[in-house]
């Protein structure tokens, strides 16, 4: 290795060294001095946790901090402010950790802290207008300060985003020269490292807020000190995708919460890592899960040093699809209530939307700025394909101006092949195969105009563009389909229904049953009278007989309800309903009416004429 290099990593190392010991030494004793103090989490309905646990590990990790900090040089990186304010956000979080401080009083300290950030010289978009950097800056440090004591809601989780995010800004300091800012965020990660041992699950001890609200601000800090990496189009975006899954899981929290009519500041367990954990992860895979989407956000924001600025912004916008996609999805999941009835989620935001968001075609609107990033992204990225990385100034050049009108050309085409009618609710054959046709004729368009335009068609990169932009717009609408299916199909809480029929009706039964705003259904099988179905997967189920196998398969699954199609036949009911008796479970018809081309309203499920029940009702 390099002797100048070496002795530029000296500093780092010690940092990191001092700040892991330390912490990791103090940890057991600050643990042994909460619990005599009485400093422990209560376990309550808005609390993810059911063990009492000490709390205060922040005062370690802090001390930890100061170790690595005073012991490589790091107190240079910043001016005296920044430090004043770190002490504040240790000092608020630790006495809202003892006692309770209103929500108010700590947002006046955050308020506070970032003016002390704003003094030492420090701004988010430093050389933009300072009517824009300053609101900016406030934003910035009061948001991700806030952003990463919220994601402190299962063992393991805060602290090991802050040691990627951290990590990744020391890695970043050092690259940009900003030695003394490297051992800081080497000391932060350090700390952490030290901290989490005693933070896995199950947990021995919490950070608190002493330690969210101090790590959130130093990593706000930090952040702001290498946004000039990457230049003026993507430098912004480095410390944003730094501290991607904070930012992202507070931006779904507040926007799912404004959605139920539910304070945004109160306590709750409807954070990303809990419904993932509701979905059936387990903490552990939750927490390595969302540690390797900032571990990639993280790589991204590395990329933003060399990566030409087009190619970063490319692979952000896809990025940023993807995590639309999947927050829609588990915005939809799970039952979220607040003390007040509200419809469903996924209703409230479909009113919104068909209010708001296009009419009764906002998922159609949905879906077209969805293609219109990902159409985009797919020709950047085919250009850098077909060029092994380094593309032509030419086409550099003309890759600015040709843009916009590939991606018209791209989705005139594809609206006109029907790509966005009924989106996001099938995703089969004929559906893959008209994207396929669809897309094949858009980048035939595209050829034709590049044709006409420059006298040659570059046939390799459309291609390319091809491939990818078909394997992109597929991936979004079936991958958002599949994964509802399978999730949906490994639930096994709630009541088990075995569904007759794999038509229309019986699908339309099985979305609903699925999406049932009074209880949780979860369908096991499906009975088709075909024998050619038979063992194959529809939307996810296993198409498992026909009717008359009926009783059998009640007891092989442990059936608790038959549902049939109000569509079937009265002879297949009767004789549904009759194998129902012998097996001892209820039958139940499933009727609904449709109130928009898109959604499901007022489904009910009632017992078959002659049953013991004369009118329909909903179960509750």
């Amino acid at each position: 290795m390099d002797l100048t290099i070496a002795s530029a990593l000296v500093p780092f190392w010690q940092s990191v060294g001092a700040a892991l010991l330390g912490s990791l030494a103090l940890t057991p004793a600050v643990e042994w001095a909460a619990r005599r103090l009485g400093a422990v989490d209560v376990p309550s309905d808005d609390r993810w946790g059911s063990r009492r646990v000490a709390l205060l590990g922040g005062v370690s990790i802090a001390a930890g901090v100061a170790l690595g900090v005073l012991g490589s040089g790091g107190a240079a990186a910043w001016a005296w402010p920044v430090w004043a304010g770190a002490l504040l956000m240790l000092g608020l979080g630790l006495v809202d950790d003892v006692a309770v401080l209103s929500s108010v009083g700590k947002l006046m300290g955050q308020v506070a802290a970032a003016a002390l950030v704003l003094a030492a010289g420090l701004a988010f978009w430093r050389g933009g207008p300072v009517w824009v950097s300053i609101p900016l800056t406030f934003l910035w440090v009061i948001g991700v300060t806030n952003a990463l004591n919220l994601i402190d809601g299962i063992d393991g989780l805060a602290g090991g985003v802050t040691v990627v995010a951290a990590g990744t800004l020391a890695v970043i300091s050092g690259l940009l020269g900003h030695t003394a800012q490297a051992a800081v965020m080497a000391a932060v990660a350090g700390a952490c490292l030290g901290y989490l041992p005693y933070n896995a699950p199950p947990a021995r001890i919490f950070m608190g807020d002493g330690g969210s609200l101090l790590l959130g601000y130093l990593l706000a800090v930090g952040a702001l000190g290498v946004q000039g990496g990457g230049g003026p189009l993507v430098g912004p975006l480095v410390p944003v995708a730094v501290l991607a899954v904070p930012i992202a899981d507070t931006t779904f929290v507040t926007i799912t919460r404004l959605l139920r009519g539910q304070p945004i500041r109160e306590g709750g367990t409807d954070h990303v890592h809990h419904r993932l954990v509701k979905l059936g992860l387990s903490e552990g895979e939750a927490v390595a899960l969302l540690g390797g989407l900032s571990a990639g956000a993280g790589g991204l924001a590395l990329s933003a040093l060399w990566a030409d600025a087009a190619l970063v912004l490319a692979v952000a916008a896809l990025g940023l699809v993807a995590l639309t996609v999947g927050g829609i999805y588990l915005a939809t999941t799970g039952a979220y209530t607040t003390a007040a009835p509200t419809q469903p989620l996924s209703q409230r935001a479909g009113a919104l939307l068909r209010r708001y968001g296009g009419g009764a075609s906002w998922k159609a609107v949905g879906g077209m700025l969805a293609d219109l990033l990902l159409v985009g992204a797919a020709l950047v990225v085919a250009a850098y394909l077909r060029h092994g990385g380094a593309p032509p100034p030419a086409l550099v050049v003309l890759l600015p101006q040709a843009l916009p009108l590939v991606i018209v050309a791209k989705l005139g085409v594809f609206y006109a092949a029907g790509l966005y009618q009924g989106i996001w609710s099938h995703a089969g054959t004929p559906e893959g195969g008209r994207l396929a046709v669809a897309s094949g004729g858009a980048s035939a368009l595209v050829a034709a105009g590049f044709g006409i335009a420059t006298g040659r068609v570059p046939t390799a990169l459309l291609l390319i563009d091809w491939g990818v932009a078909t394997v992109l717009v597929g991936g979004v609408r079936f991958g958002f389909r599949a994964l509802r299916q399978s999730v949906v199909a490994h639930q096994e809480d709630g009541v088990r229904v075995l569904l007759y029929g794999t038509g229309a009706e019986g699908m339309l039964a099985l979305r609903s049953l699925r999406r049932w705003p009074t209880r949780k259904f979860v369908v096991v099988g499906l009975l088709d009278e075909a024998p050619a179905r038979h063992g194959s997967r529809v939307q996810g189920v296993t198409v498992l007989g026909r009717g008359r196998d009926l009783p059998r398969l009640c007891a092989e699954h442990d059936v608790e309800m038959v549902v049939v199609p109000a569509a079937t036949s009265a002879q297949a009911r009767r004789r549904l309903q009759a194998q129902c008796r012998d097996a001892g479970v209820p039958c139940r018809v499933f009727a609904a009416t449709l109130q928009a081309p898109d959604a499901v309203s007022s489904p009910t499920l009632s017992p078959p004429p002659g049953d013991g029940a004369a009118s329909r009702s909903q179960p509750e």
